[in-house]
């Protein structure tokens, strides 16, 4: 597992859509242990915290069973409603808009940004 620090997608969601993604793909199955929040601090050089935040949401959303003192495990009943898990781009492009729409900016406006900044890097 790995996090891209300079993708723009903040480091808890990377972790979060790639531990989805190893449950939905069954590449994590029920009953599976996680590593500890310490190990996977470690191991991907990022804070103890987030790591935290990321097993508490999961264990929150039924993905996965944590107790004090056990490592979490991966639930033998995964919820109906998993979804289609997003790429980067598109945690991206939603983080984008909601910033847009927090400054007011319109859609005409972010949409031309986004094809000025995007031409501007491809004649890079």
């Amino acid at each position: 597992m790995t996090i891209n620090e300079s993708s723009g997608v903040p480091i808890w969601l990377q972790l979060r859509d790639r531990i989805l993604f190893l449950i939905k793909s069954r590449q994590l199955k029920p009953g599976d242990t996680l590593p500890t929040v310490r190990e996977l601090a470690t191991q991907l050089g990022i804070n103890y915290n987030t790591v935290h935040k990321v097993y508490q949401g999961l264990q929150a959303d039924g993905y996965i069973s944590s107790q004090r003192g056990r490592r979490s495990t991966v639930t033998d009943r995964i919820p109906e409603e998993v979804g289609e898990l997003k790429s980067d781009i598109d945690i991206a492009i939603e983080e984008l808009v909601r910033v847009a729409e927090a400054s007011g900016m319109s859609e005409e406006e972010l949409v031309a940004r986004v094809i000025t900044c995007y031409n501007s890097m491809k004649a890079s």
